[in-house]
């Protein structure tokens, strides 16, 4: 019996090391990938629907949804980039920085309701989307034990589904004028 009670003691302690809580640093990185993880949800879909909903001809949809995606690649590609050259200090930092911005584009957009300003947005959500999940897994790796990350990863990236979902849903579930949603998702970007 006492073979068994080590054994039993002796996996409890294992999975405590690979399930530890989260620090304040690593909740504040995750939280401001949340919120940016939202707005490219609903970038994702919204503009398709903005597209579909107006009287434009398929290419004029096109150029649309071209310029659309073409911001989101450029974005991606740069932040990438820039992610790679930062030094990563303070990744909670940068990711607060990075949802801030997110949220001053999102609001530009909102007040202009321009669609080039959308493409903007954008640019700048896809760049700040990409150096801010960088920032996040530097804060996983130098904050948890081994032991833990894979489980840290795994957590965070279901999360990070989820709040892409709930970004696609609003876009969505909103009236395809971009007034109106730009504002309601700056509304949620600022509770974020």
């Amino acid at each position: 019996e006492s073979v068994l009670g080590s054994a039993k003691d002796g996996a409890k302690g294992l999975a405590a090391k690979m399930r530890q809580p989260l620090g304040r640093n690593i909740i504040a990185a995750l939280w401001g990938n949340c919120t940016i993880k939202v707005m490219v949800g609903f970038l994702f879909l919204y503009p398709a629907f903005v597209a579909k909903s107006h009287d434009a001809s398929g290419w004029e949809q096109l150029l649309i949804l071209g310029l659309i995606g073409a911001a989101a690649g450029i974005g991606n590609f740069g932040g990438n980039i820039a992610a790679a050259r930062l030094k990563l200090g303070h990744p909670a930092q940068l990711v607060v920085r990075a949802a801030a911005a997110v949220t001053v584009v999102a609001l530009a957009t909102a007040i202009t309701g321009n669609l080039l300003v959308a493409a903007g947005a954008t640019l700048v959500t896809s760049g700040a989307s990409a150096i801010a999940k960088a920032s996040l897994d530097a804060s996983l790796q130098d904050d948890l034990p081994e032991a833990s990350r894979a489980s840290a990863f795994g957590r965070s990236e279901s999360v990070l589904q989820l709040a892409w979902v709930a970004g696609g849903a609003t876009g969505v579930l909103i009236y395809t004028d971009l007034t109106a949603g730009f504002t309601t998702i700056t509304a949620v970007l600022i509770l974020g």
